[in-house]
């Protein structure tokens, strides 16, 4: 790697030629190749977009101007060039470097951001704090970003303030899928204009080649030397570089080089629903921009008519399903914990209030490793149980997932059904027929302790205790809202051990604990939830480790609660 070997920061590309930047750009995607194809991490995405992060990079002084990069994940070749090549090799490893943009790691990272439509926001909330008078102020949008509501909140405002910033739009026709709806169709037509206009009376300037240095290095001095706010529309390759992500750059969005088993809880979910919407036509299922990660995919192939892909806008995606329950239709709405936040108002607003029959499939429920804060699906028990008329089903096993689907045909209220992005090991023997606020007993020695394990990680965890131990008992809290009020009476002489994977606060432990106090029972309990931090990325093991859910720090917590 002759040229990036003397590139240790922005400043020692600003002498190069565009050859030598074209040759630059070869081997940071050679670099990211081969750390990704290794190790995982997001690669299609990351290659689209290395001559414009060159470029920027190349215009812009981002020691003082601020660069503030929307869907984060968009930031390797950033990382590369602004002092960070050495320690790539350490990319999504536990004191490694973080796969998304973190201002603790650099001066150049201006913001921490890892979900998708807030780079505007930060930029307005930047002008309006007067950073801008005498800084360029530029947000990379893209990726699918330009489909989420809050850009377009973000644009009206901004064409009100009367201060300058760049916005470009990395426009490569994807999200994490291939883009869809109006906005998609809008943006692929602005490829086709190459004359300035005005849009949320802001300037707009494209197309750009997004992979043509020469052109890409005019435009944004031109933005540079420019008074007013500009947008910029650069189109761009996913998976640039690399044959096999041009291809399919869904695929290779996001990868993963384990070899797993190709099982797991969406896919279960998905063919789960793919059968049940071939046998029932008012059966509906909804994504935002994840088709493949949710595993909806097999029922966008079995049952065509009856999905949906919105692109990523869950408020509406959840709005929507809400409307169409009004209507007489049973919709799933598959969904990430940590994307379902952006949809809490419509939760509680659209959802619960109205008691519509609308099923959540949660993926990416509880430790997410790699990803970091951004991605964690640590919150949803906290946040769902508190709403009036959600139920929420935690699973332990693929077979129980499937049976909560079956049970979901009949339930016709508000239901949260979350899951891990976990490869599941065991095989139970018990498996109780799903009825609403029911738990299970899975393992029954007659202990003095019990251990109540809520979703698949915790009873798998809770199981390898009770062997290891062999005087515990275990029970499947499947149900976090409403509880096995009976199961609790039943064992409130007993002393007992809640496992989640959640934060503590609000969680399923002070469900417990609030049942308990209402009955004035005051068992002994001792609550495993995750502390009051933020998770940095790391493997499921070391996240496990690092809030003390390891085999030997919940043995030292059993001797202590037994005492």
């Amino acid at each position: 790697m002759g040229i990036l070997r003397n590139v240790n920061s922005p400043k020692d590309i600003k002498l190069l030629d565009i050859p030598q930047l074209e040759q630059l750009a070869a081997e940071i995607r050679e670099l990211i190749l081969s750390v990704v194809l290794e190790k995982g991490g997001h690669l299609s995405s990351n290659l689209g977009v290395v001559e414009l992060i060159i470029a920027l990079h190349y215009v812009f002084d981002f020691d003082s101007d601020r660069l503030i990069l929307d869907v984060g994940h968009q930031c390797y070749a950033h990382k590369i060039l602004t002092g960070r090549k050495d320690d790539f090799v350490t990319l999504r490893t536990k004191d490694g470097l973080s796969g998304f943009p973190k201002s603790e790691e650099s001066v150049y990272d201006a913001a921490n951001t890892g979900h998708s439509s807030t780079s505007i926001s930060l930029a307005c909330g930047l002008l309006r704090a007067d950073i801008g008078d005498e800084k360029e102020i530029v947000t990379l949008i893209g990726d699918g970003a330009m489909t989420g509501g809050l850009v377009y909140e973000a644009l009206n405002d901004a064409s009100t303030l009367h201060k300058k910033f760049i916005a470009v739009i990395n426009n490569n026709d994807m999200s994490i899928s291939v883009n869809v709806g109006g906005i998609a169709e809008y943006l692929r037509d602005l490829d086709s204009i190459r004359k300035p206009f005005s849009e949320y009376g802001i300037s707009y300037f494209g197309s750009v080649d997004g992979h043509n240095l020469n052109e890409l290095i005019a435009m944004f001095a031109r933005a540079k030397s420019a008074e007013k706010s500009i947008i910029i529309n650069v189109h761009t390759v996913k998976g640039k570089g690399y044959p096999e992500a041009e291809a399919h750059p869904d695929k290779y969005h996001s990868y993963n080089p384990c070899a797993c088993s190709g099982k797991s809880f969406s896919s279960v979910m998905g063919n789960k629903l793919a059968a049940i919407a071939k046998s029932d036509k008012d059966v509906y299922a909804i994504t935002a921009a994840m088709t493949d990660g949710t595993g909806l995919n097999a029922v966008k192939d079995a049952a065509p008519e009856q999905f949906a892909d919105v692109g990523i806008a869950e408020q509406h995606a959840l709005c929507m399903a809400s409307g169409m329950a009004m209507g007489g239709k049973k919709p799933y709405f598959a969904v990430y914990s940590s994307f379902l936040q952006r949809a809490y108002d419509q939760v509680i607003h659209d959802m619960c209030l109205n008691d519509c029959d609308v099923t959540l499939c949660i993926d990416r429920a509880g430790f997410v490793s790699g990803d970091g804060e951004t991605h964690q699906g640590l919150y949803d028990i906290s946040y769902l149980r508190s709403v009036p008329g959600m139920t929420v089903f935690a699973p332990k096993d693929y077979q129980e997932l499937e049976d909560a689907m079956d049970f979901s045909l009949e339930y016709t209220h508000p239901l949260a059904i979350r899951y891990p992005k976990y490869e599941l090991n065991r095989t139970y023997d018990v498996h109780t027929p799903v009825k609403l606020g029911t738990w299970e007993i899975i393992k029954d020695c007659a202990s003095d302790v019990v251990i109540l394990a809520c979703g698949a990680l915790m009873n798998d965890i809770a199981m390898r205790l009770a062997e290891e131990l062999g005087n515990v008992d275990v029970i499947n809290a499947r149900f976090v809202k409403p509880l096995d009020t009976a199961m609790l009476d039943a064992i409130a002489h007993k002393k007992i051990m809640t496992l989640e994977d959640n934060v503590l606060a609000g969680g399923f432990g002070s469900a417990v604990l609030e049942y308990y106090n209402s009955v004035d029972l005051h068992p002994r309990i001792k609550i495993k939830a995750v502390e009051d931090k933020a998770l940095t990325h790391a493997s499921l093991g070391e996240l496990l480790e690092m809030c003390g859910f390891g085999i030997e720090q919940l043995k030292s917590d059993l001797h202590r609660l037994r005492k």
